[in-house]
């Protein structure tokens, strides 16, 4: 199911922008939307070959046996094509990282070693396929410009485990040391050195003869997702977001990663520091401090952080711990504060908050806490986007029985401002999963991207 915020409400929302600014500054956000047609179709569709699209700013890139395209990412015009090294390929960023507008394209590509450990090629001749290799596979990473032109290649280092494409121009590694893994963050062309964390693995007991009984212990595995790092081993498991920090703590929603609590934007340069129980291991506190580090203010609780904004900076500050509290972001003075626990904040703007508690959605007013509208979700939300004037929601259709598109999923558009219904739409029962990039919505099937709009 769908929210939407129609009619007067980029206005109102944004309170006083203009109408072509607010609609650029939403259409940027994670979650964000150009504006959607009621009952909305399908624009264009292409082939991903199983595989999940990349993107740079105003591009859907696809990748397919070491052959690149670039999409317009609004009409699906092919823009140009590139090729690859031979090997198994991944380019990023992905289509839903929210940092891939000003990004280069960066593919990394694992390139199978030559027989007896040589480089294919080398002295000696060509490699001998039939001769077993002795090395492990190379990385290749490969930088390219908005116009598919290769900007610059390179090799990654031997010892080299792993390795994952990344927004920013960067590029993840990693190697086993030991019982330890070493995870790396450098820049995609010359390899400079940003970041490193070293991850401690849980290891397995052993048995009379040294065995583990585990197959791939050794081994690891990297991909980002959504802004995200995932690191993934059969002795470890660890996310980070774009600058290395740890992304699997209190201040992640399910939709998109980040917020005020992570580093987001908020007025007068403040910025956060949870205070973490060491018992429990819960945040008990938010301390807001100056930009200089100084310390403004202390809330109680824990951060509770919209899964979708329309791109303003928040002036108020939601808390929760017990029920949920706004407070105003420059003072720290306490606006309202309600007993209900909510599960999820879906939309938070100067003037509107809906959150999803139960089985309902609430709407209240930002500053002070008072109920616009309640309504029952007859199944359970799984994304919402905003265009400025609408919230979207999707859901799953939960009705009889004997409904043909009982199961299905749905898109639904409800005034912000009383919570009507303006319109609902069934989804393609082969859409995976929908998203919204760079200000479009598209939907992801087994084998393609499609956009919506």
């Amino acid at each position: 199911m769908a929210v939407a915020v129609a009619g007067t409400g980029a206005s109102l929302v944004v309170g006083g922008l203009s109408d072509r600014h607010q609609a650029v500054l939403v259409a940027t956000q994670p979650g964000g939307l150009w504006s959607v047609p009621p009952d909305p179709d399908v624009v264009w569709r292409a082939s991903t070959g199983g595989g999940w699209p990349a993107a740079v700013e105003g591009q859907v890139v696809l990748e397919a046996d070491g052959d690149l395209q670039g999409l317009d990412v609004a009409t699906g015009e092919p823009l140009w094509s590139a090729s690859l090294p031979r090997g198994k390929s991944a380019c990023g960023p992905d289509l839903l990282d929210p940092g891939s507008v000003g990004s280069p394209l960066v593919c990394v590509t694992e390139v199978d070693p030559a027989p007896g450990g040589e480089p294919a090629g080398s002295v000696g001749g060509p490699a001998d396929p039939a001769e077993p290799s002795t090395s492990r596979p190379a990385f290749v990473v490969t930088v390219l410009d908005p116009a598919g032109q290769v900007v610059g290649a390179r090799e990654l280092a031997g010892t080299t485990a792993a390795a994952a494409p990344l927004a920013g121009g960067l590029v993840a590694t990693a190697r086993r040391d030991g019982d330890r893994a070493v995870v790396s963050w450098e820049e995609a062309l010359d390899g400079t050195l940003v970041r490193t964390r070293v991850l401690h693995a849980a290891g397995y007991p052993v048995d009379a003869v040294g065995s583990t009984g585990q197959d791939d212990v050794g081994t690891i595995d990297l991909y980002g997702l959504r802004g995200l790092l995932h690191v993934r081993a059969s002795d470890l498991r660890e996310t980070f977001d774009a600058s290395g920090e740890y992304a699997t703590g209190y201040a992640r929603p399910r939709s998109v990663p980040g917020g005020w609590a992570a580093g987001g934007p908020l007025p007068d340069d403040l910025r956060v520091r949870a205070a973490i129980d060491p018992r429990s291991g819960r945040v008990e506190e938010v301390h807001v401090l100056e930009a200089d580090g100084g310390e403004r203010y202390v809330l109680p609780g824990e951060p509770f952080v919209p899964a979708v904004t329309d791109g303003t900076v928040p002036h108020v500050l939601v808390v929760r711990s017990p029920g949920f509290t706004g407070y105003d972001t420059l003072s720290g003075r306490r606006l309202w504060h309600r007993e209900e626990w909510p599960e999820m904040i879906w939309l938070q703007t100067d003037d509107v908050l809906v959150v999803e508690s139960g089985s309902r959605l609430i709407a209240i007013e930002t500053r002070t806490g008072r109920d616009l509208w309640r309504r029952w979700l007859p199944s359970e939300v799984h994304r919402a986007f905003t265009d400025g004037d609408s919230l979207l929601l999707t859901s799953t259709i939960s009705g009889r029985s004997d409904d043909p598109d009982e199961g299905s999923s749905e898109l639904v558009s409800l005034n912000l401002f009383d919570g009507g219904l303006e319109w609902r739409d069934v989804l393609d029962p082969t859409y995976r999963e929908v998203v919204s990039a760079q200000g479009q919505l598209f939907a992801v099937t087994d084998t393609e991207v499609v956009r919506i709009g």
